[in-house]
């Protein structure tokens, strides 16, 4: 006999009582007799009370229901009848839907969103341990191998296509309780983003080195005092963040992570930094504030791509001379330390931001003034300087001077005359030279009072000397950057949605030999004829975000070129001239009205970056762009090319290979996700051997 003919009924057939019916019971009958037929209560509360027919007599216990499978029991818990209408409570709850908060089975829905997005996350649902499936998503249990048996996906559904599946590349674990994570983690080789903040982390498996592909880690807002050797393996780490935890030391392996480009480690317990720091020279972002940190290494001054140090609530009390060899350093953050002087920052030619407040600094060196032509906020409140020394003026660019809380009893009246200063804060001054209703005023009124006393010629003072004398003069030039500027930062910026650059901006930036030119969102609708006077000294010109509809052939003559910027205009075409810079490594048309790559672009040799997405081309010219030996990124992202060449795929030394939102049909996205590598091997397989 057959499973079927010998299975146990499960009980006779519940009747379906009408409104009126259901509506007579409850209020005749005791509400545990009504609970027991009506709610979705468990089945050892229907044993422990008999249930009633509709004419009252007590009807026998039905046998016990076959249990429901653990991924939808949480649903049926949470069926209650109201007027004799099912309705689902708490159905908002995802978790409680997917019921993962007990380790149990990941929802099918899930699983299969995960398998084709790439993409699983699990933030917020108050799991204790990680799904036993999650380190296996790609596996098929029995029940969906059943399925794929029985072909019970004939009906279209592209749910369950399998080869069209992609790798799980981000993982998203935050804001739960999890305590550990297992070995099997590394069964995700594919992935790239992991994040594991807030939880209850106090370790990590080393097996955590086996994910080559990661990018990004987050263990933020965890209990970890120390990184497994794994962590420091990671070949493609890009982003690191261990903020919020009880970190007491960073292993000197932490110089292995070379292409790391942001490293948070603030609020833990550190006192110092490895040495090999100074391995991370792509390293643009460091913060390691709310730690005891007493002394920085002198390898600091090899993370030449820094640009951004916090350093705040430490215990520093100086700061190596290296830092000085950091040029691209734009903002630097040393509030709540025991510094007493100015650090040495003369080789930091792109500072903008300097913050020194609740420090013990006593007075301002002047010719370290002399170094921070740059910068645009000076933070010095809750210091103990008396005296703001005449160079203070140097600072040209200077747009928010905070020195609050300090013992100033007067300023200089020739501060008035910095021609970008908005914000001056003064309280906390015992100011004697200066009335308080005029501090009181605010910074415009202090500003003109301060002018209003200056009696000596304006080009006496430090930072005015090339300046005219003519108070008024120099105010309505206050927007144009000054040649003093621009040769500390050695560019010119003007970004003021102009229709016109005014041509002593030219003059000074010739003046000054400045080697970057940035002209972008403006509104102009050609390119200056000025700027052709730095063709001899400018390697990047940025004119993206303008209203461009075509470029002077002497364009061409820029020989040092390195770098241009096109971006967001209207061009439709290229001069033939541009074939001449021979030096131009990286080239940036998207978001223009090309229908093709310009033919100049073939000819520059040395190119490495070709940027041509969100344009109107319809093909790709692989005989011209296999004259490019040396490009690395070819960026075709949002055009309207119907047909990739496989040919295309000789090209291998391209790294970045961007070719979504086209119309083609092959490759498909499956495998376009996968890089460019990935690209070039299916391209390569398609080529007919003639």
């Amino acid at each position: 006999m057959s499973d079927l003919q010998t299975k146990k009924p499960l009980g006779p057939p519940r009747r379906t009582p009408s409104r009126g019916g259901l509506r007579t019971r409850s209020r005749g009958l005791p509400s545990s007799s009504v609970r027991g037929r009506g709610s979705g209560s468990s089945g050892s509360s229907r044993r422990g009370s008999d249930s009633l027919d509709e004419d009252g007599t007590r009807a026998p216990l039905s046998p016990p229901r076959k249990p429901a499978s653990r991924g939808y029991s949480s649903v049926r818990a949470r069926i209650r009848v109201r007027r004799g209408r099912p309705v689902m409570q708490g159905f908002a709850n995802v978790g409680g839907v997917f019921d993962v908060a007990k380790g149990e089975e990941l929802h099918p829905q899930l699983i299969r969103m995960a398998r084709k997005s790439g993409q699983l996350n699990l933030s917020n649902r108050g799991m204790a341990e990680v799904p036993d499936k999650v380190y296996h998503i790609h596996e098929m249990d029995a029940e969906e191998a059943k399925k794929l048996t029985m072909g019970m996906t004939m009906d279209g559904s592209d749910e369950d296509r399998w080869w069209e599946q992609s790798e799980l590349t981000r993982l998203y674990l935050s804001s739960n309780q999890i305590g550990s994570i297992s070995p099997k983690i590394s069964n995700l080789l594919s992935l790239q983003v992991l994040d594991l903040s807030d939880n209850c982390l106090t370790s990590l498996p080393s097996t955590l080195g086996e994910l080559t592909c990661l990018h990004r880690l987050t263990l933020s807002h965890n209990r970890l005092e120390e990184l497994p050797a794994g962590a420091y393996l990671l070949p493609d780490l890009r982003s690191l963040q261990l903020d919020h935890n009880n970190l007491t030391a960073l292993s000197e392996d932490l110089g292995n992570l070379n292409v790391l480009e942001y490293l948070d480690v603030s609020h833990n317990s550190l006192t110092e930094f490895p040495l090999s720091i100074g391995y991370l020279q792509r390293l643009t972002k460091l913060n390691a504030s709310e730690n005891q940190i007493k002394e920085l290494p002198p390898e600091i001054g090899d993370c030449f791509a820094l640009q951004q140090l916090d350093l705040t609530h430490n215990q520093l009390m100086a700061l190596p001379k290296s830092i000085a060899n950091l040029r691209k350093l734009e903002q630097l953050y040393l509030r709540h330390n025991s510094i007493q002087i100015l650090p040495p920052l003369h080789g930091c030619t792109s500072l903008k931001e300097l913050h020194l407040g609740n420090n013990f600094i006593k007075e301002l060196d002047a010719d370290q003034l002399s170094y921070l032509t740059t910068v645009n906020v000076l933070d010095l409140r809750d210091n103990q300087i008396d005296d703001l020394p005449d160079e203070i003026t140097l600072l040209q660019g200077l747009e928010r001077l905070d020195i609050t809380n300090n013992n100033l009893s007067t300023l200089p009246f020739h501060l008035g005359l910095l021609p970008h200063l908005k914000s001056m804060p003064l309280e906390g001054n015992p100011m004697r030279l200066i009335r308080r209703d005029i501090v009181q005023r605010g910074t415009v009124q202090l500003l003109k009072y301060l002018r209003s006393r200056v009696s000596a010629p304006i080009n006496t003072f430090p930072g005015f000397e090339n300046s005219s004398n003519d108070t008024n003069v120099l105010m309505d030039n206050r927007s144009l950057p000054d040649k003093y500027q621009m040769k500390s930062t050695q560019t010119l910026t003007y970004n003021e949605k102009a229709t016109e650059i005014p041509d002593q901006l030219f003059e000074n930036a010739s003046e000054a030999q400045v080697r970057a030119v940035d002209l972008s969102k403006n509104q102009l609708t050609q390119v200056p004829d000025k700027l052709e006077m730095l063709s001899r000294h400018v390697s990047e010109i940025m004119l993206g975000l303008n209203k461009l509809s075509s470029l002077p052939s002497w364009v061409g003559s820029f020989q040092r070129l390195q770098f241009l910027d096109l971006q967001g205009n209207q061009l439709k075409d290229l001069p033939t001239d541009l074939a001449q810079l021979l030096y131009l490594r990286e080239i940036n048309i998207a978001a223009n009205r090309f229908e093709q790559l310009p033919a100049c672009v073939y000819e520059m040799a040395q190119l490495e970056i070709l940027c041509a997405a969100d344009n109107q081309i319809n093909m790709i010219y692989v005989d011209g762009l296999s004259k490019l030996k040396r490009l690395a990124t070819l960026d075709l992202h949002n055009n309207n090319i119907n047909f990739i060449p496989p040919p295309l795929g000789n090209m291998t030394q391209l790294r970045s290979l961007q070719l979504h939102g086209n119309p083609f049909r092959v490759p498909r996205k499956a495998i376009l996700d996968k890089g460019a590598h990935e690209i070039l091997d299916y391209l390569r397989s398609r080529i007919i051997d003639e």
